[in-house]
């Protein structure tokens, strides 16, 4: 039941494309691939009018509770005011009209403190403002191949402004028209209206509590402002759009108060707008043609959420698998560093790539081969001159193929090959016992405690910010050990009788559980801070009596509500799905029937749920999901109909919502291995196929992982024309992170 993934297609394991088949074209980075399949089709004119009417009020209704929101927060905050006298904050909007920066007209949004509580933001008392600008009809872009013409009349917006004492807004305001523009005149006559909003200035809420003292114990009388911003969507998400943040000037979270800059903590909500439904598509064609840009060896894929870009490992059948980078579109992906002139440098082999937050920046690091030097320790912030050998006075790192790598401490922690476990922020690089942030009397101690410790991580190396735990080799064995950000170092014997090679750890509350050997085969333990342990379980092989000797190799370890859920070897070959109640101290088998579960895709925690790959009667290879308790194990799929395998790959979850790669059927049709989505009670339902059509597979996740953006999820997939190359769907319409406008 365990047996791997294959690449025969023509059994029920996902793989390359099916052989002998004409290679279609299909379109380039494109939008949402339902709507896609329909774009040629006209779309009903009362259904228009409805979805556009149904935008403009949504839109109106986030506009005025943001501001809200935004308003009541920041009176919360304000200092030294009595409730009674605290000035309101109120915002105003401005129509304006077609000029240099606004082509098309639009509106101007103005925030501010009502400081002479006069009902009216006056010009003295804006502290913050942003033009919102009416776009222009965009051009067709990349969205699929030509059909029969059948362009929908524009939509367009006009904006009425309202003076004071108007009868619906007696401070001011404007008046929202929108509709068709049904005789092309690029005007909004009065028999094209279809929906008229207003949108009234004034005081927003009821006026404030009564106020705090104001910063470092001072008495102010003066409130942090609100602010708003506007910016510009990625274009690898929504080519013609904008995003509104709303927030207050208080220094929240790493902001600083009163600069008049709306930092990223200081947001309090947001609004993204896009004309276009959003993108998706293959974003790269490293090798052009059919031949495979991305291979089992060549796959290593990170985003960089500062930077907002992506670097990848690919392989364009000249210089060789080398670094490239990405904007999230084709256009933007583009060699970066050919690493190794004279062969491949294959970024990402043995480490894979982690983007790490240094004090320096974010920054990516990798193992590379650059021709000369071996394979070591890369680092890159993206661009040309900031992707380099991580090097300290002439000192590398070396990579093998057990070398691991984990954040830690603004940098990374690396198992090297020299048998040494390294700590490196890109610019320098120490042992961790010798940490520059640890005192010269820490060292000391450090170097008591560590002296005769080798063999560092060959079984495990994780971490959190703040502690590191690994696996190494002293005169009590392979145990594991703790190392701090405070020098605090701990070790364990777990196994008093030899190694107790511990591996699948999972950190919780004041320690950590983790699978060792010990006098009773491989079991779960929770290790403590202060040194001490606690067996967890003490399973047994049923058909032996003999202790287990496979516990969470596929699976792993998760926890949830207080339930440790593994996968276990306890009878017969193939693993099953257990439980352990870290409360009652009860460990039991969750399903007699659901076996090999997590042996392809491994397990995430989704909404106090695991979920899993499994194989089950009647279904085959399917998903399923557990609460930890017998009764809340059950089978959750079956895509595709009775005994054919869905061969689940990945996971991933946003939200409610969880994505995954597998192969299932639409009506009959097999999709191949492609992008699903589960949300809360409603069925799988597929979201984009690269390749479709009968017949034809993807084969996505083949290489690579399945990894989620904030826009993006992004995999390897074969789309017919291209080989194996890296693809792009953008979530934010299916989660409802983003209005689409009509």
């Amino acid at each position: 039941m365990s047996t791997p993934p294959t690449m025969d297609v023509d059994a029920s394991i996902a793989g390359e494309p099916a052989p002998n088949q004409t290679h279609k074209k299909v379109p380039k980075l494109s939008s949402n691939p339902i709507r896609h399949q329909q774009k040629n089709q006209p779309q009903p004119k009362k259904n228009f009018f409805l979805t556009f009417a149904q935008t403009v009020l949504l839109v109106s209704a986030l506009l005025l509770s943001t501001y809200s929101y935004v308003q009541l927060d920041s009176m919360s905050s304000q200092k030294g005011n009595a409730g009674e006298d605290a000035a309101e904050m109120l915002v105003r909007t401005e129509g304006r009209a077609a000029d240099s920066i606004c082509t098309e007209g639009g509106a101007e949004i103005y925030l501010g403190s009502d400081l002479n509580s006069n009902g009216y933001l006056d010009e003295g008392e804006v502290t913050s403002s942003t033009k919102v600008c009416h776009g222009k009809e965009g051009l067709s872009g990349p969205q699929g191949a030509p059909g029969q013409t059948n362009q929908s009349p524009s939509s367009l917006l006009s904006i009425e402004q309202l003076n004071v004492g108007n009868l619906n807004c007696p401070n001011g305001g404007i008046m929202i028209h929108s509709g068709i523009d049904l005789n092309e005149n690029n005007e909004l006559d009065q028999s094209e209206i279809v929906s008229i909003e207003t949108l009234c200035d004034g005081s927003i809420g009821s006026n404030g509590i009564n106020g705090q003292n104001g910063m470092n114990g001072e008495s102010g009388n003066e409130g942090a402002s609100a602010l708003v911003e506007q910016r510009q969507p990625s274009a690898a998400v929504c080519p013609n759009g904008l995003i509104l943040h709303f927030g207050v000037d208080d220094g929240s979270g790493d902001g600083i108060a009163f600069d008049s800059v709306l930092q990223e903590d200081e947001v309090r909500s947001s609004i993204q707008i896009c004309s276009t439904p959003l993108l998706y598509g293959p974003i790269s064609d490293f090798s052009q043609g059919a031949t495979n840009g991305m291979t089992t060896s060549c796959d290593a894929t990170v985003w960089m959420v500062e930077q907002q870009r992506l670097l990848t490992a690919g392989a364009n059948g000249i210089d060789g698998c080398e670094l490239w980078v990405s904007e999230g579109t084709e256009s933007s992906t583009q060699l970066l560093h050919d690493i190794h002139p004279s062969g491949d440098s294959l970024p990402g082999l043995y480490l894979g790539m982690t983007s790490v937050q240094t004090a320096h920046g974010e920054r990516v690091f990798f193992d590379a081969d650059d021709g000369i030097n071996g394979r070591q320790l890369w680092v890159s912030d993206s661009t040309v001159i900031g992707t380099m050998r991580v090097d300290d006075s002439g000192n590398g790192v070396s990579i093998i193929s057990s070398s691991q790598a984990v954040v830690w401490a603004q940098g990374v922690v690396v198992s090297s090959g020299e048998d040494n476990l390294l700590w490196s922020d890109g610019e320098v690089i120490n042992n961790v016992f010798t940490h520059s942030s640890f005192s010269s009397f820490q060292q000391q101690e450090l170097a008591t405690s560590t002296q005769g410790i080798t063999t560092f991580a060959t079984e495990m190396l994780h971490a959190n910010s703040t502690h590191v735990w690994f696996s190494a080799k002293s005169q009590d064995g392979i145990e594991p050990h703790l190392l701090t950000t405070d020098a605090l170092f701990q070790s364990w014997n777990l196994n008093t009788a030899g190694d107790s090679q511990p591996d699948a750890p999972t950190i919780l509350e004041s320690g950590i559980v983790l699978v060792a050997e010990g006098q009773n085969g491989r079991q779960l333990v929770r290790l403590f801070e202060n040194g001490s342990q606690d067996w967890l379980t003490s399973l047994q092989h049923q058909g032996t009596g003999n202790p287990t000797t496979h516990v969470g190799q596929h699976l792993g370890i998760h926890q949830m509500n207080g339930i440790l859920v593994f996968d276990a070897i306890t009878s017969g070959v193939d693993t099953q799905v257990w439980a352990h109640n870290i409360s009652t101290g009860t460990t039991q088998i969750l399903s007699a029937t659901i076996v090999a579960p997590g042996d392809w895709a491994g397990g995430i925690v989704h909404q106090q749920r695991i979920w899993f790959d499994c194989v089950a009667p009647g279904v085959a290879h399917e998903i399923c999901s557990s609460d930890g308790t017998v009764a809340g194990t059950q089978v959750e799929t079956d895509l595709r109909a009775g005994m054919a395998s869905s061969n689940i790959l990945s996971f991933e979850t946003y939200g409610e919502h969880l994505f995954f790669l597998a192969s299932g059927q639409i009506d009959g049709v097999e999709s191949g291995s492609s992008l699903w989505h589960i949300q809360n009670e409603e069925p799988a339902s597929l979201v984009y196929d690269p390749w479709p059509g009968a017949n034809n597979n993807s084969a996505s996740g083949t290489y690579g992982e399945l990894m989620l953006t904030e826009h993006h999820l992004i995999f390897v997939s074969h789309d017919g024309t291209r080989g194996h190359e890296l693809h792009a769907w953008s979530h934010g319409e299916h989660t409802g992170d983003w209005v689409i406008w009509p």
